[in-house]
């Protein structure tokens, strides 16, 4: 998708003084806003030719630019930052972003690196790349791709510019998604951290039902139409991880929570707990330690998935009175 069909992305790039652009720079925000687009509609912008004088666009976007260094990882290593004997990349090589940034730029007049996934750096990683930001080399920029706020070291943000990209709004989505073409779906379909092109990536990989099929699962439950190891069982045939299964348990009780505190009707698939009793307190509580579960899955990924699941649907249950 063009960075012309995201209009958010246009008024952050408009904000942006590319005369004085530092040197490291961050992009946060929840995946599927355009995080990937306006790191690339950046690195366009820097790297003008010096001979003459306009964007290799169609350079940086095949990936071919001989002074862009593009690392797209899945888990962002020591030897993807600096160098590392007999370490090698399946599609770097032994090419890493200390020794790309440290060279003289080819045909550009900057040299840019830049780092999808920039969460999964380990400590050892990212002071590998503080070397870059804290001496960098003249007209080299570092820009890190992240999913998740506050996620790197204290000593990497003081030396970076940091562009948040914050969801869009109710209206600002569905308005966005009727201008695109899709008016079969709703914004109220999908949880509120949903993004426009997450969406349309649910939608072209028929994935688009899997909250509402979530919710239907666990309202089953909660009235007492499946047991506990039924309901296990759909939960795990879902097409989606762990995490997404604890945002959207989270997005549940944040929703029930909400319309309680504002004494507002629930409307939809959560319309049958406007008749529910929970305590306050209660759901909140649950909604912290789900929250502290999922910051533990990202440092131990291999929480078993059953345990957890059984754990929070009697808590659910004994929180919630039908």
């Amino acid at each position: 998708m063009k960075s012309l069909d995201l209009p958010w992305i246009i008024n952050i790039l408009s904000t942006l003084s590319f005369s004085n652009l530092p040197h490291g720079i961050i992009i946060s925000g929840p995946d599927g806003i355009g995080k990937k687009i306006l790191a690339n509609a950046i690195s366009s912008r820097l790297l003008i030719n010096k001979t003459t004088n306009i964007e290799n666009s169609d350079l940086v976007n095949s990936n071919s630019h001989p002074d862009y260094f593009y690392l797209n990882n899945e888990k962002v290593l020591l030897h993807n930052i600096t160098f590392r004997k007999n370490k090698w990349d399946d599609e770097k090589g032994q090419r890493n972003v200390n020794d790309f940034l440290s060279k003289t730029p080819s045909i550009s007049i900057n040299k840019v690196a830049v780092i999808v996934n920039a969460q999964t750096m380990n400590d050892e990683s990212q002071n590998a790349l503080l070397k870059s930001l804290e001496e960098p080399s003249p007209n080299s920029y570092i820009i890190m791709i992240t999913n998740r706020p506050k996620c790197l070291l204290n000593t990497i943000y003081s030396r970076c510019q940091v562009i948040n990209i914050p969801s869009l709004k109710i209206d600002d989505l569905n308005k966005w998604l009727i201008n695109n073409g899709v008016s079969d779906v709703n914004a109220l379909d999908f949880p509120s951290f949903t993004s426009p092109l997450k969406i349309l990536e649910e939608l072209e990989n028929n994935q688009h039902l899997n909250f509402k099929q979530f919710i239907k699962i666990i309202t089953e439950f909660i009235f007492n139409n499946s047991d506990t190891n039924s309901t296990i069982k759909k939960i795990i045939s879902l097409d989606i991880d762990l995490i997404m299964k604890i945002n959207y348990l989270i997005e549940f009780l944040k929703i029930i929570l909400k319309s309680r505190l504002l004494s507002e009707d629930l409307s939809g698939v959560f319309k049958d707990f406007n008749s529910s009793n929970f305590n306050n307190l209660k759901i909140s509580n649950l909604m912290n330690e789900l929250n502290a579960l999922r910051y533990d899955y990202f440092k131990v990924p291999q929480i078993n998935e059953t345990h957890v699941l059984n754990y929070y649907l009697s808590e659910l249950k004994n929180s919630i009175k039908i």
